[in-house]
């Protein structure tokens, strides 16, 4: 499930200092135009703006006519970068897309981490893999978060190299994607985490929020205990770290594919040594789907318009948000395997075109000429059906309005 919030997309310099950390003899401090102070490293000029590093190493560009004269005098006459002082793990860069759909996907080796900070009176640890910073309340050490790291990384890599040419990257302001670690359940619900949930994506916060015991870390005392994280727990949670590979789409794509695509990756075959299968499709469709038996999907004009606010109100009781999550799955799933010669050419197509649409009626005009392609919604209902049929997938629609009246749908 993603909580969309609104996005921040400020590059100001005071929303970077509620971030400040205690100066370290490196640190430069920087003023803005407004006469608000920040700490932090020289690292590079970056176009109109400079990169600096913050001391819990974040990096942020900073538009320089946000800067003191002073300051922006300083930035230019630095020339060379400053040397990291803050140990990271080494980020190569991202993989191509493939050209097909892979068999398999899988990491190599365990991810490399290194530790960032450990602060047992602050009660604040963070740790790096090549992809990801995970922030936590206890200490967990760097084998712990080697085991799980593996999942993320291992999501980052299948988001990259889906022929869907994704391009995963950071949030806005962020050089690495973040993770926020709970060690207890209450303090992940007061950052807005979901009751019962292995965690969230939340775009507000530019990071994934997880309380530990859905990563099958658990506290014994002062302890870090690493068991096995539960099937279901690494479904949701793969689920919402490719929300979080694909940010900078959330603003673009219709609601159905934000979460027909996050529900994909997440029904896909994965194991704990940080594999993804693709081999046997048809069967992990049809595991999707409660067997393929008497599947009930949601009217696919209903769920191509709906829009977040519908979207978001069928999550109360009652409501038809197992249902809408199943269709968008299976809707993403046709797109990509079944739909034409069943090589996803044409919502690879749709997505080049709305990759920099302006607005929704570029996306819609697009959807018209790449998804439906002169069909109507019936008749795209009618091949669904058939398609999913041979994939073993028994379809039965619902009558439209499953999430009310689409009077508000956009």
């Amino acid at each position: 499930m993603n909580v969309l919030r609104p996005l921040s997309i400020a590059l100001a310099l005071a929303s970077t200092l509620l971030r400040a950390q205690t100066a370290a003899p490196v640190m430069h401090t920087w003023t803005s135009t407004d006469g608000r102070k920040i700490e932090a490293v020289y690292v590079a000029m970056d176009g109109e703006g400079v990169k600096i590093r913050m001391a819990n190493g974040s990096t942020f560009t900073v538009p320089l006519n946000r800067l003191s004269a002073a300051d922006q005098s300083f930035a230019k006459s630095q020339g060379a970068a400053v040397p990291n002082t803050t140990a990271t793990a080494s980020k190569p860069g991202s993989p191509p897309a493939s050209k097909t759909w892979p068999r398999t996907v899988a990491l190599d080796e365990k991810p490399a981490v290194t530790v960032v900070k450990e602060d047992s009176e602050a009660h604040v640890y963070i740790y790096r893999s090549p992809h990801y910073e995970f922030q936590c309340d206890s200490k967990l050490g760097t084998n712990v978060v080697r085991e799980f790291g593996r999942m993320f990384e291992a999501t980052w890599l299948i988001n990259c190299l889906l022929p869907l040419d994704l391009k995963p990257h950071p949030e806005k302001l962020r050089e690495i994607f973040l993770a926020r670690l709970f060690t207890r359940e209450s303090d992940y619900m007061k950052a807005g985490g979901v009751e019962g949930s292995a965690g969230v994506y939340m775009t507000s916060q530019k990071a994934l929020m997880v309380p530990i015991a859905s990563l099958g870390v658990q506290m014994v005392g002062n302890r870090v205990s690493l068991g096995e994280s539960a099937a279901r727990d690494n479904s949701t949670l793969i689920h919402e770290i490719t929300h979080q590979m694909m940010n900078h789409w959330m603003g673009i794509l219709p609601t159905w594919y934000v979460e027909g695509s996050a529900e994909y990756v997440s029904m896909l075959d994965y194991n704990s040594n940080g594999r993804f299968s693709l081999i046997g499709l048809n069967r992990q469709i049809q595991n999707f789907t409660g067997g393929g038996k008497g599947f009930n999907m949601i009217d696919i004009e209903e769920l191509m318009t709906i829009d977040y606010e519908r979207w978001t109100a069928a999550l109360g009781k009652g409501g038809a948000a197992h249902a809408n999550y199943a269709s968008a799955g299976a809707l993403t799933y046709f797109f990509y395997h079944v739909d034409g010669k069943g090589d996803a050419a044409n919502i690879i197509a749709w997505l080049r075109e709305i990759e920099n649409a302006k607005g929704d009626e570029a996306v819609a005009a697009a959807t018209k000429k790449h998804l439906l392609r002169e069909r109507s919604y019936a008749q795209l209902s009618d091949e669904v059906k058939k398609g999913l049929r041979k994939d073993g997938v028994d379809v039965t629609f619902f009558p439209p309005g499953k999430n009310g009246p689409a009077s508000s749908a956009k």
